[in-house]
């Protein structure tokens, strides 16, 4: 019998180089490209994402999917999620190096019967995210559960439907 120690996956990503310091990536199982550029900060024009804001994607996005996989284990729905992560660059034995992660994630759910699921599968997810477990930068949480039902939540969807952008 196989348990969990026996699998392994492996994800692949392609970039292409554009011009100056710009690239582009994909992936086959993956839609659409993504534009990365070095940042001003390290002399880069800025217009596109940078390694930097997808290393801190990477984290924040992982919490999530991590969190709704406890949450759907614990039969629960969630009305929100957002999450905005903050990551300090130092210079660390002469490297630059994000030092400390924030993340701060806000859980919506409709009503106060869900609190105590909705912590459960926070602490469960601080403990289990892949990405947070990867990285040796510090990872720090500031989550919180709030209140709010469905239809506030709707209108924040519309809002993106707006801008075109996918949820």
């Amino acid at each position: 019998m196989t348990g969990k120690t026996d699998k392994q996956f492996f994800f692949e990503v392609q970039l292409d180089w554009l011009s100056a310091k710009k690239g582009i990536l994909s992936a086959t199982d993956a839609e659409g490209t993504i534009y990365v550029a070095t940042p001003p900060k390290f002399g880069g024009e800025g217009k596109p994402w940078s390694p930097e804001h997808l290393f801190l994607s990477s984290v924040s996005s992982c919490f999530m999917s991590t969190y709704l996989a406890f949450a759907q284990k614990s039969n629960f729905q969630i009305s929100h999620f957002d999450c905005n992560a903050v990551g300090e660059i130092a210079i660390v034995e002469g490297k630059y190096k994000f030092t400390t992660i924030n993340l701060y994630p806000k859980i919506y759910i409709a009503d106060e019967t869900l609190r105590e699921k909705a912590t459960e599968a926070l602490e469960k997810t601080h403990k289990s995210c892949l990405i947070s477990n990867s990285v040796n930068a510090a990872t720090f949480y500031h989550s919180e559960i709030l209140i709010a039902p469905s239809a506030v939540i709707n209108k924040t969807e519309n809002e993106y439907d707006k801008l075109n952008l996918l949820l």
